[in-house]
């Protein structure tokens, strides 16, 4: 007579490949979402990211639009103060419109009174980069002297010929780039940030103070490649999938944070659903298995 262990057994062999075939499509599935997820993330921070490039880009034409100011090129730097006041006046995404030499002497900002411009604020890449050629120079989170609140600058260079003989800035209103991000209204709970090339934060959504820099994690992603995605943490601590593009333009780096429990929620309802359909299945054979062996005795 067959003995009921032996029973027993069969009926969970015959489960195994079931079970062993449902796994793997499990796990395809899930790996499917997971490619998904990150395409998704990926393509909001490049929306994001071509946002402020935007900004930053029509920033650049206002200011080549007064570089090529008369007053200028003619070196009346007093007429050309009265010009960039006018002008501040209507770009209330910028705090100043200050104009410096290439020796670095501060020679005009539009929130000084004429001829007692502040002092030349530090140096910093954005600065020395377009004196070396570029069209454009972004700085980091700075503080400057006429304006001493957290902001970031984009200058342009002033040539006559081959010379450049000033150096144009707009330091521009973070509250401005932070407004960029929350237009792109991520559902609740997301987190959304700009990071300049020192890795520190620019703008985010919830917010937190300019110049924060970022968590080592996040520091080491963007160090090895110039996008990506990968499992993390907030400042805050909460675990997170991020997705995150560097600008070409800026070297900023927008990043995006989607809270790993919704990434994951999926992935653990397929398993419950996976395990509980397995136990019903074996407790259903082992069923079926013991009325079948208590027939069989006499």
């Amino acid at each position: 007579m067959v003995s009921r262990t032996r029973i027993y057994v069969v009926v969970a062999a015959a489960l195994a490949p079931m079970v062993f075939f449902a796994l793997v499509a499990v796990l395809m599935l899930t790996a499917q979402e997971r490619v998904a997820r990150e395409r998704d993330g990926l393509a909001r921070a490049r929306a994001a990211m071509s946002a402020v490039d935007a900004h930053l880009r029509g920033t650049m034409t206002s200011l080549g639009t007064l570089a090529v100011s008369k007053n200028l090129e003619k070196g009346d730097i007093e007429a050309f103060h009265q010009e960039s006041q006018r002008v501040l006046l209507t770009q209330p995404a910028w705090e100043n419109i200050g104009l410096a030499s290439a020796a670095k002497t501060q020679l005009s900002n539009a929130v000084e009174a004429f001829p007692r411009p502040a002092p030349f604020a530090p140096e910093d890449d954005s600065f020395r980069d377009v004196l070396r050629g570029a069209k454009a120079g972004f700085s980091n989170v700075m503080r400057g002297t006429a304006v001493n609140t957290p902001t970031v600058r984009v200058r342009i260079p002033v040539t006559y010929g081959e010379e450049v003989r000033y150096i144009l800035s707009a330091p521009l209103n973070l509250k401005h780039l932070s407004a960029l991000l929350q237009a792109q209204q991520l559902p609740e709970g997301w987190v959304i940030a700009l990071i300049d090339r020192e890795k520190q934060i620019i703008a985010r959504q919830p917010e937190v103070q300019a110049g924060t820099l970022v968590n080592q994690t996040l520091r080491d992603e963007i160090d090895r490649a110039p996008e990506g995605w990968f499992r993390g943490a907030t400042l805050d601590g909460l675990p997170v999938y991020s997705a995150y593009v560097t600008s070409s333009l800026s070297g900023w780096v927008l990043v995006i944070g989607i809270p790993a429990e919704s990434v994951e929620e999926g992935e653990k309802r397929t398993y419950a659903i996976i395990g509980l359909g397995f136990l019903l299945a074996l407790a259903l054979g082992v069923f079926l298995a013991w009325r079948g062996v208590s027939q069989l005795q006499p």
